[in-house]
């Protein structure tokens, strides 16, 4: 039998209760009720509360504590270089073409990038949102290119053409598309928006940009499913639905507590379809608690792989191809599900029961986690704690530390810093802050009033090299000559912004802003600051204020280093 191709899509921010088939009364998703009849819906699949550390398990089959990831934004998204991902897997050891479009929030970076981590073709961005999604500028293996349309239909034509050309070459292909929406901004299409505007039952403008965008997304999974039949591979591939982590605000949830960054039921439990046609029966439901730790192993034996013993890792999860291929014999072994938020907000589920330090629910008979069972049942609440503490002391290291930017690795010779890369110090709003809180994605360095204040992030060095340097920045007219200082480890590279730079500030164009002008974009100058060397090793890399003209230092959106020619 030939191997079968994976088309394995993932939405942002899209919660359980988001598809019409899970009970929604408001949204329409035909196509994916139609992907769940023809395979099988998992009743209890588990992620965790955010973005990034989903997107880790789901690639490793580890819990994403394990691969590095214990954050969204500032390096702490970053997946290990050394982790084995499913597209390394299936790429060198089955001879699958593999390709990745969308939302990566994995590493921006060598040997985090996505090209790094087993794709052959990447399309899309690294960071863990876009701030526009008409017409925007994404990359290509590590170059920008200005993209025309709706970022979702952009995507969804992307991955077609790369699946196109595989079924072309009769290469088995491996298609990843971790869409970013629902994620917000809250900008629907026009037309989509249209049966939306004035719904009489939803009357939150932010919950109807969120369906609007749902249904999008549905119709684009309509697009790729009608594409695999116009190839005639659609018997031939294995299809994959599922969301990063719970719903992105309060609606619809099926009953359950929790959305999104939550570690209670609704900010975990999300949808899962697989469709094989042949091999999963039509309408089969998987009722057992199963997680993204488990697609792994799963897909490996799906397409005949044995992971080499070179490439094994220890994985956290399971091989669960028998549920969906109806196996009667296979029994599920019992076991826990852990969700790590941070050191104080984290839970444990097992087949029953969802417990964090002080709560214990009975998710049978409570699913909205109403009563507090925890002095009910103290045995229950204590055997729980207690098994969690043990993972945590094995799978979630004591110090979480976001992991380094290599500078010198012989695969990339431009590496961009952007700011949300970069800590703030002594913290966010003592001098120096973020122009939104929390240095998200797209964000900036403003407000840099102190001299004393500044930003930095590790880096290892590779090798010695010498960096052509490039600032990204804004800077008002008082604040021209403000003297600034970049260093990494020993090597200082002192610089002055001798030119004004002012732009207007916008913010995203949305039918229900969450949070009102949270999505700012402007635009930008670059200045080339000089040369560095820099010597191999592990460092820090800070930008510093030395002289400040007017009321703050410049704003910095970026730095970037070019390899110098060498001398």
């Amino acid at each position: 039998m030939a191997a079968p191709n994976i088309l394995f899509i993932l939405t942002d921010d899209q919660g359980y209760g988001d598809i019409e088939s899970h009970g929604n009364p408001a949204i329409h998703t035909p196509n994916l009720d139609r992907l769940a009849d023809e395979g099988a819906r998992c009743e209890r699949f588990f992620v965790e509360p955010v973005c990034a550390p989903t997107r880790a398990a789901l690639l490793s089959g580890r819990y994403p504590t394990r691969v590095g990831v214990h954050g969204v934004t500032r390096g702490r998204e970053n997946m290990r270089g050394e982790e084995v991902t499913l597209a390394e897997l299936l790429r060198d050891e089955a001879g699958y073409a593999t390709g990745c479009f969308g939302k990566w929030h994995n590493g921006a970076q060598w040997p985090y990038h996505p090209n790094a981590q087993g794709f052959d073709e990447f399309v899309g961005f690294c960071g863990g949102h876009w701030n526009d999604y008409y017409d925007p500028v994404l990359e290509r293996n590590g170059e920008e290119f200005q993209a025309r349309g709706f970022i979702a239909d952009v995507l969804t034509e992307e991955a077609i053409a790369f699946m196109r050309k595989k079924r072309e070459e009769s290469k088995p292909f491996f298609c990843y598309i971790p869409y970013n929406t629902p994620h917000t901004p809250a900008s629907a299409r026009p037309d989509d928006w249209e049966r939306w505007a004035d719904h009489p039952e939803i009357e939150d403008n932010f919950t109807r940009a969120m369906y609007a965008l749902c249904e999008n997304l549905d119709t684009n999974v309509g697009r790729l499913i009608a594409s695999l039949d116009e190839m005639g591979i659609a018997e031939d591939t294995i299809v994959l639905y599922l969301t990063d982590n719970g719903a992105n605000g309060v609606r619809y949830n099926a009953g359950m507590a929790g959305y999104k960054s939550s570690v209670l039921e609704g900010g975990v439990r999300v949808p899962l379809f697989v469709r094989w046609p042949g091999k999963i029966a039509p309408k089969t439901v998987i009722t057992p608690n199963v997680a993204h730790i488990d697609l792994l192993p799963t897909l490996c034996h799906f397409v005949g792989l044995e992971i080499p013993g070179s490439k094994k890792k220890t994985l956290d999860g399971l091989d669960i191809s028998s549920l969906f291929l109806g196996e009667e014999s296979f029994q599920m072994p019992d076991r826990y599900h852990y969700t790590w938020r941070n050191e104080k907000k984290w839970s444990i589920r097992s087949d029953r029961y969802r417990a964090t330090a002080k709560t214990l629910h009975d998710l049978i008979e409570d699913p909205g986690q109403s009563k507090n069972l925890a002095d009910d049942l103290p045995d229950v609440h204590k055997k729980l704690v207690d098994a969690y503490l043990v993972w945590e002391n094995d799978a979630v290291p004591s110090a979480q530390m976001p992991l380094p930017v290599h500078l010198g690795h012989n695969q990339q010779n431009t590496i961009r810093i952007k700011a949300h890369e970069l800590d703030v110090r002594p913290g966010e709003g003592e001098g120096i802050a973020y122009c939104s809180p929390r240095g998200y994605a797209n964000q900036w360095i403003d407000k840099w009033t102190d001299p004393d204040a500044f930003a930095e992030c590790p880096v290892v060095v590779d090798g010695p090299m010498k960096y052509k340097v490039v600032v990204r920045y804004a800077c008002e007219q008082e604040s021209v000559g403000s003297r600034m200082e970049l260093r990494i480890g020993d090597a200082k590279l002192p610089f002055t912004i001798d030119e004004p730079w002012v732009s207007a500030v916008y913010p995203a164009s949305e039918q229900g802003p969450k949070a009102p002008n949270g999505y700012l974009s402007r635009e930008w100058k670059d200045t080339e600051i000089g040369e560095i060397s820099v010597s191999p090793g592990e460092t820090v890399l800070q930008i510093r204020g030395v002289e400040k003209m007017g009321e703050e230092y410049p704003d910095i959106k970026a730095i970037m280093f070019e390899k110098a020619p060498a001398s």
